[in-house]
C-alpha cells in the first residue's frame, strides 16, 4: 500500500519523464535547498515538485468524497535558450510528453496550465511549466483505502 498518493503521483511523473527524456536531460525532484542546487548536466534539468491542491465542494450527504485538483510545477534549468537543446524547444517537448498522460491515482490526464520565464542566472535559463490533474479525496473511515486508484474504487 502506498504511503502517499501525492508522492506516487510525483514518482509517476518523474518516471514518465525519465523514460522519454532521461538520456538527454537530468530529471530530478526539486531540491530541498534550492539555493544550493547546481546544474551538473551539460544540457539541462527538469525539476519536479508539488505546489498546491484545490478541493471541490462535497456533494455527498453521508460521507466526504471530493475532487482534488493538483498543480504540479516543473522547473526547467537549461544552459541554452534557443536551438534544439534550448529550454524553449524543451518546453514544447515536455508539454507533448505529459499532456494527456494519466499519472497513478488520477482520473484526469495532465493538462498544461501555464509556463513562464523565471530567471537567467550565471548562464542558466530557468522556466516554469505547470500542469494540473485530478484525483479524489475521501474520508478515511469509509472502508475504502484512500490509496486506491479511482478506477479501483467500487
Amino acid at each position: 500500500m502506498a504511503m502517499s498518493i501525492t508522492i506516487d503521483i510525483l514518482d509517476g511523473i518523474l518516471n514518465r519523464l525519465k523514460e522519454v527524456h532521461g538520456r538527454e536531460l537530468a530529471i530530478e525532484y526539486f531540491p530541498e535547498q534550492p539555493a544550493n542546487y547546481r546544474l551538473n548536466h551539460p544540457v539541462g534539468a527538469v525539476l519536479i515538485s508539488y505546489s498546491r491542491s484545490s478541493f471541490a465542494t462535497n456533494e455527498a450527504i453521508d460521507s466526504t468524497w471530493m475532487n482534488r485538483e493538483m498543480t504540479i510545477p516543473l522547473t526547467l534549468m537549461f544552459r541554452q535558450l534557443h536551438g534544439k537543446a534550448g529550454v524553449i524547444a524543451y518546453l514544447d517537448k515536455l508539454r507533448l510528453t505529459l499532456t494527456g498522460w494519466i499519472p497513478p491515482h488520477c482520473d484526469v490526464s495532465l493538462k498544461p496550465v501555464s509556463e513562464s520565464f523565471l530567471a537567467q542566472n550565471a548562464g542558466v535559463w530557468q522556466y516554469a511549466l505547470d500542469f494540473t490533474t485530478k484525483t479524489n479525496q475521501i474520508q478515511a473511515d469509509m472502508g475504502i483505502s484512500p490509496h486506491l486508484a479511482y478506477e479501483d474504487i467500487p
